[in-house]
């Protein structure tokens, strides 16, 4: 077994295919991506066409090695960007890979920015899926319980009407949830709530299945990912600190102030959570009712 051509040095190259030729599987994995740019951009969690066509090849060779049947890395998208569209399908069809793309219900066709209708039923037709991120992109820990039912039924039945296929998952918006948060997904119909934090698992078989994802950022080229996909248990455990950290360091800054660190890390300059800040200052939504308990 030869692995592709990546921007890895021979030593690590040598560690991925020792594991491989091995039989060891890579382990379990849902990447998460946002935009892609056909030229680097400064917005940490914008990838080029470059990058993602190198992780797909990952995921492709990585695959040859999975049991029969189940893919143990798969590919989802956030926030239904025109560039899911224009630049990421062309790579998805050559490397023969399927994905889910998670869109905002309330954004569908609205700018010259996001997918519209014709795009989603052309990813549904070509085998990928087409699933939930809410309505309007509000952190879900901060809905009051109108807005909790217009972000998890209204865009789940908007995006069912226009595809013409159930929608049975949701990302939240942000990784933001709690166990009011899961319940409501259930309540809503969804079999699965997804993530921002590769860790999560579910721990209550009467709830949707919570899923962790990886969120893919610029920094992470291919050797990183190859490295991250093959790693074994006791790296796994160290990896899992800076998760645990960010979470703590959230709850203590608040989610206002947390947010605007984050956008200067990243680079964001759009203003897409202009609402949610304001609501996370004044801690309304229910936050007390049940306060977050992951990302």
């Amino acid at each position: 077994m030869s692995l592709p051509a990546l921007h890895m040095e021979p030593r690590e190259n040598a560690r991925a295919e020792r594991l491989l030729m091995r039989g060891q599987a890579p382990r379990d994995a849902v990447l998460t991506y946002h935009e892609i740019c056909p030229a680097p951009s400064r917005y940490s969690y914008s990838l080029d066409v470059g990058q993602l066509d190198e992780h797909l090849r990952v995921v492709k060779e990585l695959s040859l090695h999975c049991p029969a049947g189940r893919p143990a890395v798969t590919v989802s998208f956030d926030d239904g960007h025109l560039s899911n569209y224009s630049h990421a399908l062309p790579l998805l069809e050559r490397h023969d890979c399927r994905a889910t793309f998670f869109v905002l219900a309330g954004r569908i066709g609205r700018d010259e920015r996001s997918m519209n209708w014709m795009h989603l039923r052309e990813l549904v037709s070509r085998g990928h899926r087409v699933e939930s991120h809410g309505w309007s992109h509000r952190l879900l820990t901060h809905c009051t319980g109108a807005e909790l039912r217009e972000e998890l039924i209204r865009s789940k039945k908007t995006i069912e009407d226009g595809i013409g296929r159930l929608v049975g998952a949701i990302s939240a918006p942000h990784g933001r949830w709690n166990r009011r948060v899961l319940q409501a997904c259930g309540a809503a119909g969804y079999e699965s709530l997804f993530t921002s934090d590769p860790w999560s698992r579910s721990r209550d078989p009467q709830s949707p299945r919570l899923v962790g994802r990886l969120i893919v950022v610029q920094k992470m080229d291919a050797r990183r990912l190859l490295k991250w996909l093959t790693m074994g248990p006791t790296e796994a455990r160290v990896r899992r600190i800076p998760y645990a950290l960010r979470r703590m360091v959230r709850s203590t800054l608040g989610d206002r102030t947390y947010y605007r660190l984050w956008s200067l890390w990243s680079g964001w300059e759009g203003p897409d959570d202009a609402d949610n800040l304001a609501r996370a200052a004044t801690g309304r939504g229910g936050l007390n009712e049940d306060p977050p308990v992951s990302q």
